[in-house]
């Protein structure tokens, strides 16, 4: 007679934690679908309390004529699948000498093996989970590389783009894997093609720069992609007394230029003058610069980790870094990159990781939070040049 208790899932797992477990798993471990449906169904059968109980066991009775009934195959199929899931080491068959089950002494499909193994099957989840997170991001990257590729290329003229160097990196380019069948490389083939992609984008853009006399536009800086915005400064309604004109009297011969009306002390030219102290700022050669000391930490970290890189693509290479931690989908992020350029994508990024501390109005969702702003920018509503100022003003520097 046993006197040890039997083995019993840990604190609060029970049957269906298993069930959901190996149906999600069962490919990972080597089972086709047919398997997996019949271990779950096995599962099933048996005695709910006997996985957390430690003085029962659980162990599948049916007959086999019975089960392979309910599944809709022959006995032998199911004696055949038995066997497989045996070999597996999932279970273990107890039967009396002629094959049989009784449930009053403990003969059937002993389950008991899938509680022994249960940490480990978890790992092997969580291993895959992580595996698929890096092959996202991975996916990401390309997106980032194609659309580097593409911005590089409109920086050269039509001249340029009918050198055979030039030539040839776009037909090495167009021999990229289309997007769609990415995760289906497998992560070490995926990483081979990063590097190959990234090898590619640094070999013209090492070529545009040592032919920068020819190109047909000057290398393009953070300024170039928050221009539009420069115009957009941010108001108040002055604060002053303003001269107004007298009843029953003609009109001024002489209106004032546009801005504030009030005298030189006026809240509303104090914040006027801010803002365009502010643009100035954030334009010119040391606007990205300013952009990253607003930056979360974490952002600030990925921008140390590429300090040797080019700014510019080490500032999109850390928001790249970031939209994973973010929750921000791939599909959001490559949108982003493909309608507003890298640059801008990468700064809008920036902004939601940095405003998530907000202490009025917190991101919470980054990823809508960036698909909002995709459409603003495609309604020309985007203001990042006011985004940037608000958080520079919040952060007192």
């Amino acid at each position: 007679m046993r006197t040890e208790p039997f083995p019993s899932l840990p604190q609060g797992f029970s049957r269906r934690d298993v069930i959901a477990l190996m149906a999600d798993i069962g490919r990972d471990i080597g089972l086709g679908p047919r398997l997996t449906d019949i271990l779950t169904r096995l599962i099933g059968c048996t005695d709910p309390d006997a996985w957390i109980d430690p003085t029962k066991e659980p162990i599948f009775y049916g007959r086999q004529e019975s089960f392979a009934q309910k599944l809709g195959i022959s006995t032998r199929q199911l004696r055949t699948h038995e066997k497989t899931l045996l070999k597996h080491g999932l279970m273990e068959r107890r039967t009396a000498a002629n094959g049989s089950r009784h449930g009053s002494t403990g003969l059937g499909l002993v389950l008991t093996p899938l509680i022994e193994r249960f940490t480990d099957l978890l790992s092997v989840r969580e291993a895959r989970d992580e595996r698929y997170a890096r092959m996202k991001a991975l996916k990401a990257t390309r997106s980032v590389r194609w659309a580097t590729f593409r911005d590089e290329l409109a920086r050269l003229s039509a001249e340029d783009l009918l050198c055979d160097d030039v030539q040839e990196m776009i037909s090495e380019r167009e021999t990229w894997p289309r997007t769609d069948t990415l995760l289906s490389m497998g992560e070490a083939r995926l990483s081979q093609h990063i590097d190959a992609a990234t090898d590619l984008c640094t070999r013209l853009s090492i070529w545009i720069e040592n032919h920068a006399d020819s190109s047909c536009e000057p290398e393009e800086t953070f300024r170039s992609y928050i221009q539009e915005d420069i115009q957009m400064n941010l108001s108040e309604t002055c604060n002053h007394t303003v001269d107004k004109q007298s009843a029953d009297k003609s009109a001024h011969a002489k209106y004032p230029a546009p801005g504030p009306d009030g005298p030189v002390d006026c809240r509303e030219k104090e914040i006027e003058a801010e803002t365009l102290a502010l643009q100035g700022l954030f334009s010119g050669q040391y606007g990205l610069d300013h952009a990253v000391s607003l930056a979360s930490e974490d952002f600030k970290f990925e921008m140390q980790v590429r300090h040797g890189d080019r700014p510019d693509y080490a500032f999109v290479e850390a928001a790249n870094a970031r939209i994973a931690p973010l929750g921000i989908n791939i599909t959001a992020w490559a949108a982003a990159c493909d309608r507003m350029g890298r640059v801008r994508a990468a700064l809008c990024v920036m902004l939601l990781d940095a405003n998530r501390d907000h202490p009025t109005a917190p991101v919470m969702n980054p990823g809508g939070a960036l698909r909002g702003m995709i459409k603003a920018h495609n309604r020309n509503k985007l203001n990042l040049i006011g985004s940037l100022i608000g958080l520079h003003r919040r952060r007192g520097l």
